[in-house]
């Protein structure tokens, strides 16, 4: 059972933190957190023992988040960049057709893979915590509340995101009062590492999903959603991922928000476990 960290070069030069932990010669799950946030979001998933000896487990930190690189020119954040950065980390950690987690923004990156590497690259997806199918298609899905904190998270004035960090840190949990200080302390130093430019450059980018909707629908998924998120209208966001792909599993946890892998752990790996099975069998 292995455990590695490392930084990674992708093709236009940036560096991305990665690890993996677990069993390479099991099936492979790549987690992808979302935006203004770190992988220490699957903190709970890369301590878990089931997981770790059932799965070859890998995460990394998207370009502009936490230990990655974070370059100042939209450019930076096109779909291609998305896509070789997740290649990268396959290649180096010799990992093929993985099951991707996607939290979150997390979840438009197989937009992008299947795009440029095709659907078969891609073994499952786990769509986790008011994901973002598209960014087309979330466009649709978006939650009042959240609504209302956008222009804060991108301000350019640090009085205006010193507090918008602690408000969005807060949104994406039902009862925020219950995390430590420690995690949440941790939360809200992953979104002050980004640059607002940085971040107002991932919320702007566009994105061609037409590949994605033409060609991924054979693609088994699972949604493991709070119904407590007030990030997202989860059943809109349902209803979307029933229209793109055939096989759909949806687990709903009664009172929790936009994080289930943190607060509802032992529910969400209950059901990775379930999903690799699904997959494998």
């Amino acid at each position: 059972m292995s455990t590695q960290q490392t930084v990674l070069t992708s093709p236009d030069g940036t560096e991305i933190w990665a690890q993996e932990a677990g069993d390479r010669t099991k099936p492979a799950i790549i987690f992808i957190h979302g935006l203004a946030c770190t992988a220490i979001g699957f903190n709970a998933q890369f301590s878990d023992p089931g997981l770790l000896s059932s799965a070859h487990l890998v995460r990394y930190e998207l370009r502009g988040h936490g230990r990655s690189g974070k370059p100042e020119y939209p450019e930076a954040y096109s779909a291609i960049r998305h896509a070789e950065d997740f290649r990268t980390v396959c290649e180096a950690f010799g990992v093929v057709k993985p099951i991707v987690v996607g939290w979150s923004l997390g979840g438009s990156i197989p937009v992008d893979v299947v795009r440029y590497y095709g659907a078969d690259y891609i073994a499952g997806i786990v769509y986790v915590g008011g994901p973002v199918l598209s960014l087309n298609l979330n466009k649709e899905c978006f939650h009042p509340a959240l609504l209302t904190l956008f222009p804060d998270l991108i301000s350019p004035d640090a009085q205006v995101t010193a507090k918008a960090a602690v408000a969005f840190v807060d949104s994406c949990f039902a009862d925020p009062a219950s995390l430590s200080f420690e995690t949440k302390l941790a939360f809200v130093g992953g979104f002050g590492m980004q640059p607002p430019i940085v971040r107002e450059y991932w919320v702007t980018r566009e994105q061609d999903d037409r590949v994605w909707r033409e060609s991924a629908r054979g693609i088994p998924v699972l949604i493991v959603q709070g119904t407590a998120d007030t990030h997202c209208l989860y059943e809109r966001m349902i209803a979307q991922a029933k229209e793109i792909y055939v096989d759909v599993e949806v687990k709903l946890l009664q009172g929790i928000g936009h994080t289930p892998q943190v607060e509802a752990p032992e529910e969400t790996n209950r059901y990775l476990l379930d999903f690799i099975r699904h997959i494998s069998t």
